[in-house]
């Protein structure tokens, strides 16, 4: 512990030895199993610090040796630890003021960046979660680059580095498309890990595109994409771009339905007064699934989902789909079926 005070191992024990009651050499060696060339050296150091007092024996007596009380011989080697804590603070808020007139000066074809290639592109997904130090938002929806099995754990499907990043305190807050959930199929079990971690997940019909941020400091764009790769994205810094992504963003998770419903297959009670089919049924329709998509996932045919769809609308009083679709909104049911995509968050 006092290795912060730069105190290396052996100067510590001595002096814990003697706050113990050790005091001269023999009693040291015996305890700590130095040699005597190393314990006069570490002992000399200590009386240097000030941490130790020598009392000089006589003829027939060795030198003993008290510690000075830790409050006290400690209390001036915080106090300038702590000082250059405080000089190290300032020089940083220094150097963060040179970057921002660097930044603010910069050529304005500097705040976008081009990453071209698969390899490079997940480079910047990881690079990106590293450096976030509060807040990843992401939109996910194919194509998705992080499907292959090296890039997941084994025992739960998720990518390592979201778990570490979520495990130093890094929030997500993930907007899932409903199509790539439903047509993607894949085990609960990465996202049901990210959830235990704290992940905030909702459901768009149509997200519109893939999209990674970082705080308000980077953000990550598709700029040319094939139906199972991303072959290049955009890297943007901080500026008005950023900006106008962040708040392109949260429109859409204003607008987004929770998705936690959709994560577990057991029976659920009825919601509202409906039979727990009939809620599952709804809240599948709060999507924007397709009725062929809705139909594989209730596991019944495209006749009886009709038929179903029509009795649910007469037991609620929905005279249009529309309307059953934002009745399910407002009661905020949710449910079953929805399975999340191989990917984990990334353009």
């Amino acid at each position: 512990m006092l290795e912060a005070l730069d105190l290396d191992g052996a100067q510590q024990r001595v002096y814990e030895a003697l706050v113990d009651g050790a005091v001269t050499v023999p009693e040291l060696q015996g305890g700590l199993g130095l040699t005597v060339p190393r314990l006069r050296s570490t002992l000399r150091a200590l009386e240097g610090l000030g941490l130790i007092e020598r009392v000089v024996g006589g003829r027939r007596e060795p030198d003993r040796f008290l510690p000075v009380e830790p409050d006290v011989a400690f209390s001036a080697l915080l106090t300038a630890r702590e000082e250059e804590l405080q000089r190290a603070r300032r020089h940083v808020h220094h150097l963060a003021a040179r970057f921002r007139t660097t930044t603010e000066a910069r050529d304005p074809l500097d705040v976008v960046e081009v990453v071209v290639g698969r390899a490079a592109v997940i480079q910047q997904v990881d690079q990106l979660q590293r450096t976030a130090r509060r807040l990843i938002r992401g939109i996910d929806r194919p194509p998705y680059v992080n499907s292959d099995p090296d890039r997941h754990d084994p025992r739960t499907g998720m990518m390592p580095l979201q778990g570490e990043t979520m495990r130093r305190g890094v929030a997500y807050r993930v907007l899932y498309d409903a199509e790539g959930l439903a047509t993607f199929h894949s085990t609960h079990s990465d996202i049901l890990s990210c959830a235990d971690l704290g992940e905030e997940a909702r459901v768009l019909p149509h997200a519109p595109t893939k999209l990674l941020l970082a705080d308000e400091q980077t953000g990550l764009l598709p700029l040319r994409t094939s139906p199972y790769e991303v072959a290049s994205c955009i890297v943007v810094h901080a500026s008005g771009l950023l900006e106008a992504l962040c708040a392109f963003f949260e429109v859409l998770w204003e607008r987004a339905l929770p998705l936690s419903d959709f994560l577990s297959d057991s029976p659920r009670p009825a919601a509202h007064g409906l039979p727990p089919d009939d809620a599952r049924l709804l809240a599948l329709l709060a999507t924007g699934l397709t009725d062929q998509v809705m139909a594989r996932q209730l596991g019944v045919s495209h006749r009886t989902f009709q038929r179903r769809l029509s009795a649910v609308m007469e037991r609620v009083g929905a005279s249009t789909r529309f309307q059953l679709g934002m009745m399910a909104a407002r009661l905020d049911i949710g449910g079953p079926g929805v399975q999340p995509g191989p990917d984990r968050v990334g353009p």
